[in-house]
């Protein structure tokens, strides 16, 4: 080989790895902020605290199991996760991150949080774990429900009624926040998609657990553990973590609230959320939400 064409190859090879680590580099950096600067459309709900209380829900659960299979192959551990209506990404983006035998796919109607949802896959270097697909969940096709088959399916369906509240100017950030039988559909989806005795995980507000008991019953979904969330140790709870499973029996496990912030003064409430150390060694990412 002549010497120019040496010297074109060398230079071509640097170039390439310099390319690498600027992409490696980058694809850290990421992780190291997240979940500051995932990419959320305009006129979209923005996630919050509810994605990242569910994925450190569902990532207990996986632990636990990691735990129980310790002399399992990397095979045996690997673990497919569907997220229902997942928006960009959020709750099913930190569990990849922080379980790395999860795989799977993130269902959403809305195309303009589906291509965010992949662009925050991508940044992430998460693109050869999870998928993004476009789904209607009150369309589920028998061909889709077999190509998905999910371990394990997670969910933070809208709570709010039509007439309740305060109406957005936003459609899709209306339908996100209000859906008189979203949460019907997000359950019957889930039944659909697990296998028996697969896991369902969800977060739903917690003045309607009845609303909620009613329609994991109609799915055949049996609750199996509930994590009041509060505000505060004087707050009662806000929010309801919930374990069920496909076609098992309604085995309740009340655990104690998971308490979210001291108590401090309202000024300095103000300045920066106080994290309880028990809120913060069940969801880290906690700390990057001030």
């Amino acid at each position: 080989m002549p010497a120019t064409q040496n010297l074109e190859w060398a230079l071509g090879i640097r170039r390439i790895s310099t390319i690498k680590m600027n992409e490696q580099e980058s694809i850290s950096a990421a992780r190291a902020a997240f979940p500051r600067g995932l990419e959320q459309p305009g006129g979209a709900l923005r996630f919050g605290l509810d994605a990242l209380l569910l994925a450190a829900f569902a990532a207990r659960h996986c632990e636990e199991r990691r735990a129980r299979l310790s002399q399992a192959t990397a095979q045996t551990l690997r673990l497919s996760v569907a997220e229902l209506g997942c928006g960009c990404g959020a709750a099913l983006l930190a569990l990849a991150l922080r379980c790395p035998e999860v795989s799977g796919q993130g269902l959403e109607r809305e195309e303009s949080l589906l291509a965010a949802a992949r662009r925050n896959a991508v940044a992430l270097g998460l693109e050869q774990r999870l998928r993004f697909l476009h789904t209607d969940l009150a369309e589920l096709r028998p061909e889709s429900e077999r190509k998905l088959a999910p371990d394990l399916v997670l969910a933070n369906p809208p709570y709010g009624l039509p007439g309740r509240g305060r109406m957005s100017p936003s459609a899709m950030r209306e339908r996100a926040l209000r859906d008189a039988d979203a949460l019907r559909v997000f359950c019957r989806a889930a039944a659909r998609l697990l296998p028996y005795r697969g896991h369902f995980f969800c977060i739903f507000e917690a003045r309607s657990l009845s609303r909620l008991c009613a329609a994991l019953g109609e799915a055949r979904l049996g609750l199996r553990r509930i994590v009041p969330v509060r505000p505060n140790s004087h707050s009662p709870a806000t929010r309801l973590l919930v374990e069920a499973r496909k076609d098992a029996a309604a085995e309740l496990r009340l655990e104690a609230p998971l308490t979210l912030h001291r108590k401090q003064s309202r000024q300095a409430a103000r300045a920066v959320p106080f994290w309880t150390s028990r809120a913060l060694a069940f969801c880290p990412w906690l700390t990057a939400t001030t």
